[in-house]
């Protein structure tokens, strides 16, 4: 007799793949940022949407919104053009292609709206320098930024050295003194953040810039200011007799 049905052998099933995280535009209209930006324009889009288009994709365990919410939360809007590479590509689902393209955009966006040579901000006291970094207010981390001015204090260019504990151990001099000696600036402003609030010098900020101002008198440019910068406002070290 032929075998029954029953009397066959039975293949095992094969495991299921796991399911793909959907990119932008597979999701639906009422939450995709592809499909919110062709309806209702740019503008409608909130900075996780503008994220998440940049992004593309997410991982298997995260779709791209989400992705894109947690880098917001762990950052703060305002800190995600000085993100460094390596800073990008230490987040799960950022690998160097997504972090280039980040990289790029904020550059592109930079050099769009940076003035052009003889409309460069004059920066001629602290107040003048506070306007050049006050989206720092809200950075939920620790950010060092070097305004580098040229012989009329014409801002040349703003750099963020570092992004963290401003301390002598993770920020060296140097690195701040490069930048300035690459584009022939005379002289520079640091400001940092303070996440807390607080607008109060501590001593391991009075004692870094002493220690910057040291070496940058070794080769020639000068230490002008540094300011404290927080939702409260900002302080300048200079005007405190700190410097």
């Amino acid at each position: 007799m032929p075998p029954s049905e029953n009397d066959l052998p039975r293949t095992a099933a094969a495991s299921p793949r796991p399911p793909r995280c959907p990119r932008v535009g597979e999701s639906s209209p009422v939450h995709d940022p592809y499909q919110k930006l062709q309806r209702h324009g740019e503008r409608a889009l909130s900075n996780t949407d503008l994220l998440a288009l940049v992004l593309s994709a997410g991982t298997r365990t995260e779709n791209v919104l989400k992705l894109a919410a947690g880098l917001l939360r762990k950052y703060g809007f305002e800190a995600l053009p000085g993100l460094s590479l390596s800073e990008w590509q230490s987040n799960k689902g950022v690998g160097p292609v997504k972090a280039c393209r980040l990289k790029a955009i904020f550059e592109l966006g930079r050099r769009t709206f940076s003035p052009k040579d003889d409309d460069r901000p004059a920066l001629s006291g602290p107040r003048d320098a506070y306007h050049q970094v006050r989206d720092l207010r809200k950075a939920r981390k620790e950010h060092l930024v070097a305004l580098y001015l040229d012989a009329q204090n014409h801002l040349i260019c703003r750099e963020t050295v570092s992004v963290g504990s401003l301390n002598t151990t993770r920020t060296h001099p140097r690195e701040i003194l490069q930048p300035a000696i690459a584009c022939s600036a005379l002289g520079f402003i640091l400001a940092h953040n303070h996440p807390s609030g607080s607008l109060t010098p501590s001593q391991d900020d009075v004692d870094f810039t002493r220690a910057v101002k040291r070496a940058s008198e070794i080769i020639g440019i000068g230490l002008y200011d540094h300011l404290i910068v927080s939702e409260q406002g900002y302080v300048s070290l200079k005007e405190k007799g700190l410097l």
